[in-house]
């Protein structure tokens, strides 16, 4: 198997290596330890960046009726300044996405409508209509992890420290 460096993966008959990708599954009570160490990680890394939210018991922006994965505390939104400083942390995150429970990684900044990388297809798709509220040119990223991960603060420093080496 070999990386590809764009977040996915094959195996040596060509396949891309898939993960299933897990959406909202159940509510939680706040944010989950693995989410919050991804994200302190990310600010503290880049001090322009901010944590526009974590944990928000919601309807999915623009969904009404559908859960936002925010609520099940797997979730969080990194908003930044300058896009040039954000493109190394999307290939970052894309690129150990497996290492690190990522499932799905929202780009709100690219027209037309924005682009999403998940875990299910292993790439990136670019929306040709409206499809994730607050694209185009939006300033920040939606993250989302696996539920092994995101529980487990151990696991995710551990993966954080594999990925950074």
């Amino acid at each position: 198997m070999k990386a590809t460096g764009t977040g996915t993966k094959t195996r040596s008959n060509g396949l891309n290596v898939t993960r299933p990708y897990t959406g909202y599954d159940t509510n939680s009570r706040g944010p989950l330890p693995g989410t919050v160490a991804l994200r302190d990680l990310i600010l503290f890394f880049n001090p322009g960046f901010t944590n526009l939210g974590t944990y928000a018991k919601r309807d999915a922006r623009g969904k009404p009726g559908q859960p936002s994965v925010h609520q099940t505390g797997r979730a969080t939104d990194i908003g930044y300044t300058l896009r040039k400083d954000m493109e190394p942390v999307i290939k970052w995150l894309v690129d150990n996405a497996d290492e690190l429970g990522v499932e799905m990684v929202a780009d709100y900044w690219p027209q037309p409508w924005g682009r999403a990388w998940r875990c299910d297809r292993a790439a990136w798709k670019v929306y040709n209509r409206k499809t994730i509220s607050g694209a185009p040119g939006g300033r920040w990223i939606h993250i989302e992890i696996s539920p092994t991960i995101a529980s487990d603060a151990a696991a995710m420093s551990a993966a954080i420290e594999k990925a950074l080496t």
